[in-house]
């Protein structure tokens, strides 16, 4: 089996390096770095040494572009969202976005220039394409029903696909149709990544409450001839669901890989995890091996224990339940 990890709010070699032994000394095959537009304009030298430490270890090293355009995960803030005014997001309302659109030249141009330093100055060995998505409305928004993206290339791709104006509302051809320019966007980038060497793993927001649209996504994901690995995180206990329903997420990513030979890869939440619920998460990577998942990560080292908005109840145990159980599955 293959396990890994993901790492951030690190940048100094040294305290990387003891970081590193540990992470290698509980076994896992692979590290997957944040790189955010801060990140890539301030420390690629030292993300540089991380995969070159890490590739000393051993380990693969991923390279996530967190927060990215504000259209990949990740707590980062996005520069490029605030200053590209031309390839921002338009709420329904008619409000500009800190976010760039997924069908803007924009994001595209930063994108490749993005993946040509994760290539020739990182030198790591794939790509973690992390939950892309357009604006996901929050507290008042929501409930106002507002969404994105109302740009007029959203409103041009709309009409080519369907013939007919973009409607106020967001309807089931508005959602497709969102959906279909995120894995456009998706093909585009990871066309890009692998003409310069790397391999490409896309995790995508799982469809907690669309099951059909959960296969019907993982197989559009899955056709992607760039593809290498698609993941998803069902984040049970996030969700306030029975772990017994990542069996569904399980079988809906591995029917698509299967049916397009792709790799599957799960993802198991470290963060948030309220007190007495730390067991859940062995359970959860036992059944993930249980259905046919060979590739487990956590997110993140330590259990979040650093980052004090997101860590657990109790971080340590967590973290224990992780590594013990890993082994145990070994």
């Amino acid at each position: 089996m293959q396990f890994g990890v993901s790492y951030f709010g690190v940048r100094n070699p040294q305290h990387f390096q003891r970081d590193l032994e540990d992470i290698a000394r509980l076994g896992f095959t692979s590290i997957i770095f944040t790189f955010s537009e801060e990140d890539h304009r301030f420390y690629q030298g030292s993300l540089a040494e991380f995969v070159r430490r890490t590739h000393q270890q051993g380990l693969k090293a991923c390279i996530d572009p967190w927060g990215v355009g504000g259209v990949f995960g990740g707590e980062a803030f996005s520069e490029r969202g605030a200053w590209d005014l031309e390839g921002q997001q338009r709420r329904s309302d008619g409000r500009p976005l800190p976010l760039l659109c997924p069908n803007s030249v924009e994001l595209r141009m930063y994108l490749q220039r993005w993946i040509t330093t994760v290539a020739e100055v990182l030198q790591a060995d794939a790509i973690f394409w992390d939950e892309p998505h357009f604006y996901i409305p929050l507290g008042e928004s929501r409930t106002q029903g507002l969404w994105s993206c109302w740009c007029r290339r959203c409103q041009e791709h709309f009409r080519v696909r369907y013939g007919q104006s973009l409607p106020p509302t967001e309807t089931v051809e508005v959602r497709q149709d969102k959906q279909a320019a995120v894995a456009q966007l998706i093909s585009d980038v990871t066309a890009m990544a692998a003409g310069q060497g790397l391999h490409n793993i896309v995790c995508i927001l799982p469809e907690h409450d669309d099951l059909e649209g959960l296969q019907t996504k993982c197989d559009l994901f899955a056709a992607n001839p760039h593809l290498d690995i698609l993941a998803t995180d069902p984040y049970p206990l996030w969700h306030r669901r029975d772990i017994a329903t990542t069996q569904v997420f399980c079988a809906a990513l591995l029917q698509a890989c299967q049916r397009h030979h792709k790799a599957a890869q799960m993802w198991i939440q470290g963060f948030r995890v309220p007190a007495g619920q730390e067991h859940l998460l062995g359970e959860e990577m036992c059944l993930m091996a249980r259905c046919g998942i060979d590739d487990i990560a956590i997110w993140s080292y330590l259990a979040t224990g650093y980052m004090s908005s997101h860590t657990c109840a109790d971080a340590p145990r967590v973290w224990e339940v992780f590594t013990q159980t890993m082994q145990a599955l070994r």
